[in-house]
């Protein structure tokens, strides 16, 4: 019995850890998003996948909720879904999200975000920094209601590189 038990433990332990690292996670500020035009037909890798369409630009306005200085990111993202075309007239607002130890530091959003493959369906899946995973960005209507959402359309990649800072 006391075997059975020990194997347990570290199961637990394991499940409990992750599961703090993710409840850990608070508010660094607001990401918000415009649309620019298209880009070519190109091929973005993500981890092992490929994804084939058509990346937009974005130019998107961060907003830390510390009430630091604002910082513009360009950048590009890539969605999956039958619905691509509404996204044209749409911003996107994500709710950047960190460990609470996490420094803020200037061009800090600066990476490459996937969608986390782990999360249930229906919202849409948070996306997690592939350089720093510490930092996720959370669509901001999936933070604020519980509702279930018709997303036809889900961003499945962004990539953002800092333009300027008043830091």
């Amino acid at each position: 019995m006391l075997k059975r038990w020990l194997s347990v433990i570290p199961v637990v332990a394991l499940a409990y850890s992750w599961a703090s690292a993710h409840e850990a996670r608070v508010d660094f500020g607001l990401l918000s998003c415009g649309l620019g035009e298209r880009g070519a037909e190109t091929k973005v890798e993500a981890g092992s996948d490929a994804l084939a369409g058509e990346p937009r630009k974005v130019l998107c306005v961060f907003r830390p909720s510390n009430g630091g200085p604002e910082e513009v990111y360009a950048g590009a993202f890539q969605a999956i879904g039958q619905d691509r075309e509404p996204l044209q007239d749409r911003a996107m607002i994500w709710v950047v999200k960190a460990s609470p130890v996490t420094q803020r530091s200037t061009g800090l959003l600066q990476q490459v975000y996937a969608a986390d493959r782990s999360a249930p369906p229906p919202h849409p899946p948070p996306l997690i920094g592939e350089t720093n995973n510490a930092i996720v960005l959370q669509t901001l209507a999936d933070v604020h209601t519980d509702k279930q959402t018709d997303a036809r359309t889900i961003i499945v990649l962004v990539t953002l590189k800092l333009l300027s800072s008043l830091a």
